[in-house]
């Protein structure tokens, strides 16, 4: 494993007060910016951080900002996030799911004592630079118009780089790319328009609802504030979390920069309670987890019998079951280790592991295809469906579905995953591929960060498509305007044509009159 020098990176600048946005509500994006948030602090970087999550010992010169209330009203009691429920929903149901997502996170994040702390900063108050987690919209980028004329970078640990388009303009290319909450090959033209309209109903409601219900939500506390999408167009560069071991390959600007994986880091020793596990393990370790979103209690107990009856039927194997359940619907298999937290990254590193079940979360099947560790997927929501599609087109994992989980079943595919030699030979051929870099991930989105902060007034990397509209960057007013012109020859010809005709039958009835 690569060990990240981060110290030895050309081109250091001076100490820099950098304010990070973390508005999304789920650990496992906190996750993906905390290694870049540590990753700066060790370059001796100044970092304050607003966020939904935050750690209770961090390093001495980064300071987190809780967003403390967000979690509450996420889950109040109505209509709560069942993920697994809205997983089997169609796309444009998760569209308004995640418009309901989102709201929520503004509401917390506005009553958070964290958001309060900030608007309490003197406006004078010097950052060199905001990084905005945007997966969740511009929620948190007012904050921009307090603190002025600071450059902006974008984040997400989402992998879609048409997720970036409002930010730094481009292309839409929904033909082959699927829409993040549809898991399609966008074979048939059903598929492919479909990805289309959902596509587009994702643009136009960030544009004109939820950028409206920032601006009247926080307008109060921002008196500066105007239209939160000019601010998007402030961005100078994206890091996004993409890399060639996922996902379909989509076309992008040069300011899109491609960190994905960036949250691998360098192997630390297991907890000795986890390294005994591993050690006593017969024929290998089996680790079973599905993320950070996803509660015990959105699970039902049939669907947990179900599941551990499959790993009680293969005593040779540990089976790490990743779960904040207290009492199970059934005795837990001997062979069944229960734990609330593992550090997995670092698990996944040890040889003892064979299998990863797992929810397809991305950062997890990145940390996974890094390891060399095959998969079998039960994905939940979002992205998820994707990825197990292409995990399994390229013969990486296979695929369980939730709802339909049944102990025999399931406990023979997992023994087909383990037994298998191609699913293992295919995880390391593409482990190889994706650690064949000439610089780690998170070396490529530091030196990127700084690059900013050495040229913070950038605009030779900024396209012009960016300030285009939707009608015009896509050229539909170009497309609307010929089709206009061929519609208008074709009728000119259709009527020169039919008089033509006319005439020509005319002729013909009278010479048939004079016969």
């Amino acid at each position: 494993m690569r060990i990240f020098l981060i110290f030895l990176l050309p081109g250091i600048v001076q100490c820099a007060n950098i304010l990070f946005l973390e508005g999304v509500p789920s650990p496992s994006h906190h996750v993906w910016m905390r290694t870049l948030i540590y990753a700066l602090a060790e370059r001796g970087h100044n970092i304050t951080s607003i966020s939904v999550d935050i750690e209770e010992n961090a390093p001495k010169n980064v300071h987190y900002l809780h967003l403390d209330r967000v979690y509450e009203v996420l889950y109040d009691g109505s209509g709560d996030m069942n993920y697994v429920e809205l997983g089997r929903s169609n796309v444009f149901m998760k569209i308004l799911v995640y418009v309901a997502f989102t709201m929520r996170a503004l509401q917390g994040s506005a009553i958070s004592t964290g958001y309060q702390k900030l608007l309490n900063y003197p406006d004078d108050f010097k950052f060199d630079l905001i990084i905005n987690d945007f997966t969740a919209g511009p929620i948190l980028l007012p904050f921009a118009t307090k603190f002025q004329n600071v450059p902006i970078i974008g984040a997400s640990a989402h992998y879609s780089v048409s997720f970036a388009l409002p930010l730094v303009g481009g292309v839409a290319t929904p033909s082959y790319v699927p829409y993040i909450f549809f898991a399609s090959d966008l074979t048939s033209f059903k598929d492919r328009l479909t990805n289309f309209v959902a596509l587009y109903v994702d643009y136009f409601i960030r544009d004109y609802y939820i950028a409206p219900k920032i601006h009247s939500t926080l307008g109060k506390d921002f008196p500066n504030l105007k239209d939160v999408t000019e601010l998007d167009k402030l961005t100078k560069i994206v890091l996004l979390n993409k890399d060639s071991s996922i996902g379909v390959p989509e076309q992008s600007l040069p300011n899109v920069v491609f960190v994905g994986g960036m949250q691998i880091r360098r192997i630390n020793d297991l907890p000795k309670n986890i390294l005994s596990i591993m050690n006593e393990a017969k024929k290998g370790v089996v680790i079973f987890s599905l993320g950070t979103n996803v509660m015990s209690d959105m699970l039902n107990n049939d669907c947990f019998t179900e599941i551990l009856e499959a790993f009680r039927a293969l005593p040779d194997y540990t089976f790490l079951f990743k779960t904040d359940v207290e009492k199970f619907p059934v005795d837990l298999p001997k062979n069944v280790v229960s734990i609330k937290w593992l550090p997995q990254n670092d698990v996944l590193a040890h040889p003892k592991v064979k299998l990863f079940i797992t929810h397809c979360g991305l950062l997890s099947v990145q940390e996974a295809l890094w390891h060399g560790v095959p998969m079998i997927g039960i994905p939940i929501i979002s992205e998820q469906f994707d990825n197990i599609r292409m995990l399994v087109r390229d013969g990486l994992g296979e695929h369980q579905d939730l709802i339909t989980i049944e102990r025999h079943a399931f406990q023979r595919l997992i023994e087909r995953v383990l037994k298998n030699p191609k699913y293992g030979e295919n995880a390391k051929a593409r482990s190889s591929a994706v650690r064949d870099q000439k610089e780690s991930p998170l070396e490529r989105a530091v030196w990127w960060t700084e690059y900013v902060l050495r040229h913070p007034n950038m605009t030779h990397m900024r396209s012009d498509s960016v300030d285009k509209g939707f009608i015009q960057r896509h050229s539909w007013d170009i497309v609307v305007f010929i089709y206009t012109i061929l519609l208008i020859l074709l009728y000119i010809i259709y009527k020169i044509a039919f008089k033509i005709l006319r005439k020509f039958a005319g002729k013909e009835v009278k010479k048939h009159k004079k016969q």
